[in-house]
């Protein structure tokens, strides 16, 4: 999959935006240059390739998740928990005061 991103006068620090996310090459790079048109060439856009589901490993070749896995008593998965309930709006006695 492709990530269209606009960046005001090609620096990501001053402001920048997701144009849109495309599963091919061509419709990212039309939606890029459409864009860079429509905002009067003030934004310069950068189309970038992402597999879905996927993340880069640290040097051990071990994932952020099978790290965070060995936090103690479980924190990393009650937290997933706690904000996925949060973006469904589900209350999560665990977490709610």
């Amino acid at each position: 999959m492709y990530i269209v991103e606009a960046l005001r006068f090609g620096n990501r620090e001053d402001n920048s935006y997701v144009v849109g996310v495309y599963d091919h090459l061509h419709a990212a790079y039309r939606a890029a240059v459409a864009e860079e048109y429509w905002r009067g060439r003030k934004y310069e856009c950068v189309v970038a390739e992402y597999k879905l589901n996927a993340e880069n490993a640290n040097n051990q070749g071990e994932s952020k998740e099978e790290w965070c896995a060995s936090l103690p008593d479980d924190v990393y998965v009650l937290d997933v928990l706690a904000r996925v309930n949060k973006h469904l709006g589900l209350y999560n006695s665990a977490t709610e005061e």
